[in-house]
């Protein structure tokens, strides 16, 4: 069933239909949550508090076959919003933090991932977030503007300026257009 129908099915209040939505999502939404908190339990109270408010307001959804957009910027601003009553700062300086996100069949993933997590600590929050939502959750530059709020230009900007900023850190192939 597709993305569209099953948002359909979830704004009539079919929670069977919502539980298949999230579980298109799961792994991504607490992944993301875990990059911003770098905390287990954090990450699992912030991915519950995100899942219970797109439950309870799955019906403001206009375009169905964004959903996965839509959570995620859910998932985002919890965590952002979780951080500043927390009074915590964005770091990056746990070895392996990105290890799941790049988790692949090869053995030198946990090398790849040590060196993506190195060259994390010498971003912005705000190019993280970018970095983040444009090459883990695969949105386009529009898409990541409208979840943030900004013109499409400054999301370009931010782009290209931590691209230039990872691109002598990082080894070649990383980043991709």
């Amino acid at each position: 069933m597709d993305i569209a129908s099953l948002v359909k099915k979830a704004k009539k209040g079919d929670d069977e239909s919502f539980e298949l939505l999230i579980g298109s999502v799961r792994e991504k939404l607490y992944r993301t949550a875990y990059v911003y908190v770098r905390n287990e339990q954090d990450a699992l109270d912030i991915y519950q508090e995100a899942i219970y408010t797109a439950f309870t307001s799955i019906h403001t959804l206009k375009k169905p076959e964004r959903f996965s957009s839509w959570i995620t910027k859910i998932i985002v601003f919890k965590a952002i919003d979780f951080i500043r009553k927390e009074s915590r700062h964005f770091t990056t300086d746990d070895e392996n933090v990105f290890a799941g996100l790049l988790s692949s069949d090869n053995a030198d993933s946990s090398l790849h991932s040590m060196d993506l997590t190195e060259a994390f600590t010498s971003l912005n929050p705000t190019a993280k977030t970018i970095v983040l939502l444009r090459y883990y959750h695969d949105l386009t530059t529009k898409e990541i503007a409208a979840l943030m709020k900004s013109p499409e230009g400054t999301v370009k900007s931010h782009l290209n300026r931590a691209k230039k900023q990872l691109r002598p850190i990082l080894k070649e192939g990383y980043l991709y257009e």
